[in-house]
């Protein structure tokens, strides 16, 4: 596409979700941010229509016999887009499920970190840190040979067939030996030894240079020697690998750069599989040590297939004389050995661990194994995840030699320090890597990612951080006219850190690409060159463009929200008290927090806020109201105190993305129930003998057959787009249609779950908890879904706001809440709406601590935890 061809991306008649036939015309080129209310259709017009129209026309372009190979999205339901530019799309989520993936790979370092060892690194003896060079065939002769003053002319011999091997028939030696005559003479064909050189110990270095013309090194032979002082051939032995000069320890040599990679066999730790870390059984969580047996604190006893096991290990603790009704941590020494080796008919943990693991083809088997172990690093490869031959690899940085494994165990901040200092005067390919690594740090260093670990597992980062790391990928991107569509870029970004994206993505745009935001950020709403507002409203009340422009005139009409503030009244301040917390290598300060409160915690990205807060205080105190964790990643801390105690603990996030393809807003809310006990109740039902399954898509009794309460019919069509076709018997419905027409003479069954929650719940009586849910779903602006409505497909901040919704259905008092990026996806309204809602759980003696950088939260918050790199401060806010 010639860069003055065409100047806009034309979008005509897009209608996905609740879009009403949009169009509009995206500069080219420019900065374009999509605002407006949750739910108004910023995420339908740019992700689900923009983004995947122009993914899945991208993947039509391949060779069929890539398609086949490759997911393909649907197609979008518009009338046109043009031009279709490659795209890069960032999610609102962190996807990483497996143990593999870490900081390093998601910004792509580990690739440039293996290129520059592969190309760059010398192997030194892991003892005496010298480098290892191959040994001269003359001082390998000097230390084999046995006399005191070599003298005289020596001869090297090979045996006849070994001799023609190396030189071809053609090839005659000018001497050979005899073993007969004891003597070597002219060259006799006969001879037991033909003569391959000869020297003299004062001239060696003619010897070395005569082998390497030969190219004898390349050749693995028995070699003999003779000379003045024996008459009898001596073997010789020749290495020519790279060896300590100060010991025995050979070079490990590397053909390929995939011998640094854990991805790969040659480079993945053998003890690990370069996973950094093994699976073991937890006896925390395969034995409760404060619960009974009866209580069932033989928790790997409970799975239903060992309830045999269960039964015999009763009769042997019977026979034994050991109590069944105490705390199993007060039972005698003997009772553990009991469980853990077996007697009897009981056959004991291992065994049973062992029949376990012998059925993980089962993915029912794998589901309950992962629940009773946990991650132990790996102590073969110390994590690092890379096979121990390549460790004795380094490279000179700052004063001293690093292995790949030492470089990968610093954190973003040190590693940067480490290879700024580097100095490369040629422009050469090693140069090239050292300078692609040090933008990639610096980057990172900028985007507040310098505290995390290389290391440290992708699944265990926030969405927030998540992002920016493929933030710098797609930052460091070299080329023109491509489309990055970025959903809320902003999360967990404070003021300077938003700077340097700004800055970021303005030199992706002078590259002569195009850059899209959806964020709520009111700094790269007004930085950005155009500005699409969607609205008015959420769901069906939203769907069109209320303002495009530049962003200066919205601003000056846009209406300002005035914050009633509903500060909770103190009565005496108690606090939850964290002593010396430790995590991912890191010393963090004792720090308190109140009780009964709002806690709003700031503090730039990197400081410690979800990990104290989360990882350490939150989860040991799950752990001890739960005896089980909310977190696995590994931590220390002297102690956790709280003078209350807590019925319950709450942490709900941003990255909320593990939801099945059924689940919808009427599952998690349980209106699912509502409607369908309300449908039951009509004489017609009472008549046919109904139960609630046939009025769900879920169940067998209710689900139409054909398509499996789906809804539609998918063709697969291989090599072609597959095609999706509504289902003929039940018309999209995804139930029977017997079943789905039946009314109660203001709507169908069909209409209940199709028509938003504000027209159906208001025709239907609701018991005083389902109403309460109700007022909930309006204060927090999700009365325009349907219950249908898959929940994959709602926005991030609709997802956050359902889910808490769901921990709602019964009321919640004397708990934890801590909130991670609440304005995540919300507008300054829906937010003040949400305001009200956090207060009235104030009420209940609840504890709630948001984390989030939106500096609305100070006019709602009592307190203020402010998290620096020196230290945690807690403040009364007025």
């Amino acid at each position: 596409m010639n860069n003055h061809d065409v100047d806009h991306i034309e979008i005509r008649g897009a209608r996905v979700h609740n879009l009403k036939n949009v169009d509009l015309d995206i500069p080219l080129r420019k900065l374009i941010c999509f605002a407006g209310p949750s739910g108004s259709g910023k995420t339908s017009i740019a992700f689900h229509t923009l983004l995947t129209e122009s993914k899945r026309r991208f993947i039509n372009s391949f060779p069929n016999s890539m398609k086949f190979f490759t997911e393909r999205p649907a197609a979008v339901d518009v009338d046109r887009i043009f031009p279709v530019l490659p795209v890069f799309g960032l999610p609102q989520i962190n996807p990483v499920m497996g143990s593999r993936t870490v900081v390093a790979d998601v910004m792509r370092l580990t690739d440039s970190l293996q290129n520059l060892y592969f190309s760059a690194s010398k192997e030194l003896c892991p003892v005496h840190e010298v480098e290892l060079h191959i040994r001269d065939v003359g001082e390998q002769l000097k230390s084999q040979i046995k006399v005191v003053v070599p003298k005289g002319v020596y001869h090297i011999l090979l045996s006849p067939n070994e001799f023609i091997r190396v030189f071809g028939e053609g090839y005659i030696p000018p001497r050979s030996y005899s073993r007969e005559r004891k003597s070597i003479e002219d060259f006799n064909e006969s001879d037991d030894f033909w003569e391959v050189m000869r020297f003299k110990f004062e001239n060696l270095d003619s010897l070395e240079k005569k082998w390497k013309e030969l190219k004898l090194s390349q050749f693995p032979l028995n070699y003999f020697l003779i000379g003045p002082e024996f008459k009898n051939p001596q073997n010789l032995s020749f290495h020519f690998q790279k060896v300590c000069p100060k010991c025995d320890f050979e070079s490990k040599p590397v053909q390929t750069v995939s011998a640094f990679s854990p991805y790969s066999a040659l480079g993945a730790c053998p003890s690990c599989n370069g996973y950094g870390a093994n699976l073991i059984y937890d006896e925390k969580k395969t034995i409760d040590r404060e619960l009974t047996i009866q209580e069932g604190g033989l928790k790997l006893l409970n799975y239903a297939p060992f309830e045999d096991s269960h039964l015999a290990l009763l009769k042997v603790l019977k026979k034994n004389k050991i109590p069944t009704d105490i705390p199993i941590k007060k039972l005698p020494k003997d009772f553990f050995e009991i469980v853990s080796q077996g007697q009897g008919d009981y056959p004991g943990y291992k065994e049973l661990q062992k029949y376990l693991d012998s059925r993980k083809y089962k993915p029912s088997v794998r589901i309950y194994i992962r629940h009773m172990q946990k991650e132990e690093p790996c102590l073969v490869c110390n994590s690092s995840r890379l096979n121990k031959n390549i460790h004795h690899y380094r490279i000179s940085l700052g004063g001293r030699l690093w292995g790949l494994q030492e470089v990968m165990e610093l954190t973003v901040q040190d590693a940067l320090s480490l290879f700024s200092q580097k100095r490369i005067k040629e422009e050469n390919h090693e140069a090239r890597i050292y300078r692609d690594i040090c933008e990639k740090l610096k980057l990172a260093a900028e985007m507040g990612l310098n505290h995390l670990s290389i290391l440290r597992k992708a699944k265990s980062l926030s969405a927030g951080e998540y992002q920016r790391l493929l933030l710098i990928k797609y930052l460091s991107f070299k080329g023109v006219d491509s489309l990055f569509v970025l959903d809320e870029p902003s999360l967990g970004l404070g003021e300077t850190e938003l700077k340097k994206l700004l800055e970021g993505i303005r030199l992706i745009i002078a590259q002569g690409n195009t850059v899209i935001l959806i964020d709520h950020s009111e700094f790269l709403q007004k930085n950005s060159d155009h500005l699409f507002v969607m609205g008015p409203g959420s769901g069906k009340n939203g769907g069109d463009i209320t303002y495009q422009g530049g962003p200066e005139k919205y601003f000056t009409t846009k209406e300002k929200i005035v914050w009633e503030t509903k500060k909770h009244k103190l009565k005496t301040t108690q606090f939850i008290e964290v002593s010396a917390p430790a995590i991912y290598g890191k010393n963090y300060p004792d720090f308190k927090v109140p009780l009964e409160e709002m806690v709003w915690v700031t503090g730039d990205s990197g400081s410690g806020k979800s990990a104290n807060l989360i990882k350490i205080m939150a989860n040991t105190l799950y752990q001890r109201l739960h005896s089980e964790w909310l977190e696995d990643d590994l931590f220390s801390v002297k102690s956790v105190k709280s003078p209350q105690k807590f019925e319950d603990i709450f942490v709900i996030s941003s990255d909320l993305n593990r939801f099945t393809s059924r689940s919808s807003v009427g599952t998690i809310t349980e209106f699912a129930s509502v409607i369908r006990k309300h449908f039951l109740k009509l004489p017609v039902s009472k008549s046919m003998n109904l139960k609630e399954g046939h009025f769900s898509c879920n169940s067998e009794l209710g689900m139409c057959p054909r398509c499996e309460g789906k809804g539609s019919i998918v063709i697969e069509m291989q090599y072609l787009e597959d095609i999706i076709l509504e289902c003929e018997d039940c018309k999209g419905l995804k139930i029977k249609p017997l079943y789905a027409n039946i009314s109660d003479g203001k709507m169908t069954v069909a209409e209940a779950y199709n028509l938003p929650l504000n027209q159906v719940l208001e025709r239907i009586q609701l018991t005083p908890k389902f109403r309460r849910i109700w007022e909930y779903l309006k204060i927090l602006n999700l009365d325009y879904l349907s219950l249908d409505r898959g929940l994959n497909t709602l926005s991030g901040g609709e997802k956050q706001r359902i889910y808490l919704l769901s921990k709602l259905m019964k009321t919640i008092q004397n708990s934890l809440l801590i909130f991670e990026n609440l304005s995540f996806g919300l507008s300054e309204k829906e937010l003040k709406m949400l305001g009200i809602f956090l207060q009235d759980l104030l009420q209940f003696k609840n504890t709630i601590l948001i984390i989030d950088s939106s500096k609305h939260f100070e006019h709602l918050a009592t307190s203020k935890l402010e998290f620096t790199s020196a230290k945690i401060q807690l403040k009364k806010l007025d």
